[in-house]
């Protein structure tokens, strides 16, 4: 019979420290582009649904000559009217709304606001949580201003996206929910 050796086999202190420095680095690497795609996972929802209540509003002048005040002339009125908090929230069926035809599929992680008016009217300034995209701007013809409120991580402070009847794409109007 052989003699059993007395030598443990496993890995020293080195090993297990530069293993650790690998993961460490690995990890500083992947954690700012994985916090990257989930802010835009999160806002996509803003995006898609702002752009679908611009083609209402647009289908809606189509049909009625003018665009459809949703939120009832005042940009701090949301909907859902509670702000969601690090969760999703139901979509409350009001009348403004019902009339445009803007819904979501589902639950949402942002308030939106819709409020529409006639040419030569300034649009309302100084409501809303983001303040307005266009404050006291008189407009020649037919307007409309579609805003998504939301924080994205429950520390407070809020993003803010809008689109107009005069601008063809969804912008950032206030980006401090970001951090």
């Amino acid at each position: 019979m052989a003699p059993r050796s007395t030598r443990l086999a496993g890995f020293t202190l080195l090993e297990l420290m530069i293993v650790v420095a690998i993961v460490g680095i690995l990890s500083a690497i992947a954690i700012p582009t994985f916090s990257q795609y989930v802010h835009r996972a999160r806002t996509s929802e803003a995006t898609t649904f702002l752009g679908e209540i611009r083609q209402r509003q647009e289908a809606y002048r189509a049909e009625f000559g003018q665009y459809c005040d949703a939120s009832g002339g005042n940009l701090g009125n949301f909907n859902p009217t509670n702000p969601p908090r690090d969760q999703l929230s139901g979509w409350q069926n009001q009348p403004g709304w019902q009339q445009l035809g803007a819904r979501p599929d589902g639950a949402v992680r942002f308030q939106y606001s819709a409020v529409a008016g006639l040419p030569n009217t300034a649009v309302p300034g100084g409501i809303g949580e983001c303040g307005d995209p266009s404050s006291g701007v008189l407009n020649t013809e037919f307007w409309h201003v579609a805003q998504a409120v939301g924080d994205l991580d429950a520390d407070g402070n809020q993003v803010c996206f809008d689109v107009t009847s005069h601008r063809p794409r969804v912008w950032v109007s206030r980006s401090s929910g970001w951090e």
